[in-house]
Order: structure tokens, then sequence, then C-alpha cells
């Protein structure tokens, strides 16, 4: 589904700042991987995913994804067949527009706009049936403004525009890591539970290395840039926190103790 092959990006290039993101990296998705990213800060992992979104160009390299080369795409192009769940949950809806409109224009994404009502009958009791399964109430809450909602309704509704649509590919940017721990709970497992029931191939960073474990069917570790650890299956399952922070440490070296706290 995603084959990454030979990426770098350099920031800043030639001046004090110069800072090598990424580094001639290279990655496999099959279709309904579930990959779980961590590593400390620096590693790469959001800028991974912001170049495989089309957010900043690639310095060299090729990303495909179903078999297309979508490395020239814009984002704009390819958000008709990318997901993405940002970490700001005020990212990804429109504050001023009702939660229906909000899942009408998901509903639209990659489709010709047209002048017409943002949603029918129909596809209203369609969203107030997608909402219920939510669990927090907001069926009933189809025309509120959506900047009315709170972090956790806000990045539960957020998930669900992102895969209203089946993506061919959903990109998880630490988007628990602004929630309180009850909160971050409800939508890690609202997470597993669409992306379990559409079969999602997806990509989700994440700080927190008992999560990462315990979620999807592959793990991979960035330092400098580079993936230097990736498991998966029964590999993973046996996996501990204690050996992620060894692996961490025999690739950070000295630098592991300013590292350690970011993986938890």
């Amino acid at each position: 589904m995603l084959a990454i092959k030979n990426i770098s990006k350099t920031f800043n290039t030639g001046t004090v700042n110069e800072k090598k993101a990424l580094d001639n990296l290279s990655l496999t998705l099959n279709d309904g991987d579930f990959v779980t990213v961590i590593g400390g800060n620096g590693a790469g992992k959001s800028t991974l995913l912001n170049m495989i979104a089309g957010v900043f160009p690639i310095d060299c390299g090729h990303i495909y994804l179903d078999d297309k080369d979508v490395s020239l795409l814009p984002e704009h192009k390819r958000a008709t067949f990318i997901g993405r769940v940002f970490q700001d949950p005020l990212m990804g809806t429109a504050a001023d527009m009702a939660i229906y409109e909000n899942l009408a224009l998901a509903a639209r994404r990659g489709k010709s706009r047209t002048l017409a009502w943002g949603a029918s009958v129909k596809e209203n009791a369609e969203y107030k049936d997608k909402l219920a399964g939510l669990g927090l109430g907001l069926e009933d809450r189809l025309t509120s403004k959506v900047g009315l909602l709170s972090g956790g309704q806000r990045q539960a509704l957020t998930l669900l525009m992102a895969t209203l649509k089946k993506p061919d590919l959903l990109l998880l940017d630490e988007h628990t890591a602004a929630l309180d721990p009850l909160t971050a709970k409800k939508v890690l497992d609202l997470t597993e539970k669409l992306v379990n029931e559409h079969n999602l191939t997806t990509l989700m960073i994440t700080h927190n290395m008992k999560d990462a474990i315990r979620i999807g069917n592959r793990l991979i570790m960035m330092y400098n840039g580079k993936i230097i650890f990736d498991v998966e299956g029964e590999e993973k399952k046996k996996l501990s926190v204690e050996l992620l922070h060894e692996k961490f440490r025999q690739a950070a070296g000295e630098e592991f103790s300013d590292d350690r706290s970011v993986l938890i």
C-alpha cells in the first residue's frame, strides 16, 4: 500500500541551522498494516508523515501509494486518498461550522464542489449513526459549532472525518498527546475500532512506548532520520518497554540520557 524508497530531507541547507531530518529512509507497508512509530525528539517522525502527506517536498527518492508515484503531487491532491489527524485538536476541523457541515466536507473529499445544500436528510441520518458509534453524545448535537466541543470530542470528530471515506492511508501524528490520560485512552480505543473496522493502513506516531507495543501489528523506531528497529507480528508482542529502551540506548549512545524522558 505504501512504499518509500531512499527519501532524504534537509532543512536550512547551507546554514548554521542545517538539519538532516530524513537520511536515505526506505519503508514498505502492506495493505492493512497498523504501524506505530517511536523515537526521541528530532528523530524525524513528524517529518516522515509530512513527506508522505506532501507538506514539504522530498530532496530525493520516491513515495508510492497503492503503486502510484505521488512524490511530486501537492498536499491537496494527496489529501484525496490520505486521512490525517494532528496532535492539536484544533486542527482538522472548522471551528465556526456545525458538526454536520464538517462531516459533509469530509464526505466530499476529492469530489467536485457544487452549489447545493451542505447535507441532505439522508446524509444527516448517516452522520448521526456514525457519531453515535463514538459514544460521546455528539449524535444529538449535529448543528452545534465544532468550536464548542471539548478537545477530546473534537479529536474524536477529526478521527471520524479522516476515516469517513476510507483512505488509502491514515496518518496519526501523536493525536492523543494533547489530551488528558482518560480522554486519550478513549480516543485510542476509538482509533483501534475504526482502523480494524475498515482495515485501514495506518502510521501512528506516539511517545508512549506501552501504547506502541500494545497497538498495531508492527513497530518501528527512528533515530537521526533513520529507521533503526523494525519489528512485527509475534515478535512485537514479546516486546517490553525495557527492551525498547535498550534498543534506543544502543543507537543513541551518550545522548540516551537526554532522550529517555520522551520515551515513556
